[in-house]
């Protein structure tokens, strides 16, 4: 009697080495996207810091330099500041800034980098003069 299955030998390899790649990819997928994530988050902290720290150095004969500060907290934060729209003497501060990411996934191909924008906004007004309506 002659074993039918004996052409099969080794099928079983194939099948469980195609299932555990097929895990590996769908994990560094899940990675890449906490990754991200938590990139996003991190950028987006040091463009709400960046932009208070501007806003706060654009008080009139106060501030000295705004870009400077808000390159600064940027930084401290884990990101570079991109841009930063803040003139002394202004009332809005608008900043731009990013922070470098290392994917395990999508980095053999590329990294780069998540971004995040915040703007602040003063009222020096002191209210005196004005009735709550």
């Amino acid at each position: 009697m002659t074993n039918v299955f004996l052409g099969d030998r080794g099928s079983a390899a194939i099948a469980l080495m195609g299932a555990v790649a097929f895990v590996m990819v769908i994990v560094a997928g899940l990675g890449d996207l906490a990754i991200f994530t938590v990139a996003r988050s991190k950028a987006q902290t040091a463009a709400d810091a960046a932009a208070l720290a501007a806003a706060s150095e654009q008080v009139p004969g106060i501030g000295r330099d705004p870009v400077g500060l808000a390159r600064r907290f940027a930084a401290a934060n884990g990101a570079r500041l991109v841009s930063c729209s803040c003139p002394l003497g202004a009332k809005e501060t608008q900043v731009t800034v990013q922070v470098p990411v290392k994917f395990l996934l999508i980095g053999a191909i590329a990294n780069g980098s998540v971004g995040a924008s915040a703007r602040a906004e003063m009222n020096l007004d002191s209210g005196r003069g004005r009735s709550a309506e």
